[in-house]
């Protein structure tokens, strides 16, 4: 941009400074980034919602909105995957949401299902199962659900919001897919090259997150709401401390999902990661992990304040 130009338009723009406290923006500890949306979203349209935990507290607001949410309906028996009912719909890395989107209307495949020391039993790398084992008919079984899911939710739904966790993934080159949890360890250490732990860079990120968009609008208009999740990664694989890991992680998504933003017209990007981040350790729960249910709600009513049509 011309140099008197891009002086002129900061001139024009009133969320040029950072907020003081006595900045509209600053509300009891959070900041509430100014937003421009490029769409609207129907209060009775479906919203399709890809993600981490985080993305699970946004079904929450939304239902509590009024908007119809495809995904709040999933439910596992929580034998399978403790906490919430449809949190082994979490996905965490770029890899694994895009493989979830092509899978929509498929049939389930049984690609990383791992045996267990019980032959009966087998344990699913692709979903947040946290390393229950489940028999194999019923590991199909589930897949099958969540395939049928994804295809019937993205029919529905004109808007998508992908929530991005984190670039730490695990791949498996013999099934040629990326995992959502780590392996059984005793099957890493006989595997010897069939496994890779990835850290994924710029690159990689853009690329899987483009196929995404293209997935995602290839036999309709619809449009998507990108973020990322505020969520730390809890335990890192890359080395060194985990705090600096997951600035770094943080770091990439939060560039290719801007660089995704500005390339594709049906998306756009939505700050809830700097929104919570702007509070420190208070936004937190004890863990320092999880965003507090209060916080979510304020981002997500701030989100919908801009976003949601009557």
């Amino acid at each position: 941009m011309e140099g008197a130009v891009a002086f002129r338009t900061t001139l024009r723009n009133r969320a040029r400074k950072y907020p003081d406290r006595e900045d509209p923006r600053y509300d009891d500890h959070l900041i509430l980034p100014s937003i421009r949306p490029s769409f609207a979203i129907p209060r009775h349209s479906a919203v399709f919602t890809i993600g981490s935990c985080f993305a699970r507290e946004v079904e929450d607001a939304l239902l509590e909105a009024g908007v119809s949410v495809p995904t709040a309906g999933f439910s596992a028996p929580r034998e399978e995957a403790p906490g919430r009912p449809n949190r082994i719909l979490n996905q965490y890395n770029p890899g694994t949401m895009l493989q979830c989107i092509q899978a929509a209307g498929q049939k389930a495949d049984a690609r990383a299902l791992y045996e267990t020391a019980n032959p009966e039993l087998v344990l699913d790398s692709l979903l947040a199962t946290g390393s229950r084992p489940v028999a194999r008919a019923r590991a199909m079984e589930r897949r099958t659900q969540i395939n049928t899911l994804y295809h019937e939710g993205l029919a529905q739904a004109d808007t998508v919001v992908i929530t991005l966790g984190l670039i730490e993934a695990w791949y498996d080159h013999e099934h040629g897919v990326y995992l959502n949890e780590v392996p059984p360890r005793p099957l890493l250490e006989r595997a010897g090259k069939r496994f890779e732990f990835r850290r994924m860079d710029l690159g990689e990120c853009r690329s899987l997150l483009d196929e995404m968009i293209v997935a995602l609008t290839a036999t309709r208009k619809r449009h998507i709401v990108l973020t990322v999740s505020p969520v730390p990664l809890q335990v890192t694989f890359s080395g060194g401390d985990a705090v600096t890991a997951n600035a770094y992680s943080k770091a990439i998504l939060r560039v290719v999902a801007e660089q995704v933003a500005q390339d594709h017209d049906c998306v756009d990007y939505f700050p809830s990661y700097e929104i919570v981040i702007t509070a420190g350790l208070r936004a937190f729960g004890e863990d320092n992990v999880h965003v507090r249910p209060a916080i979510v709600s304020r981002i997500v009513a701030h989100m919908l304040s801009h976003y949601l049509e009557d």
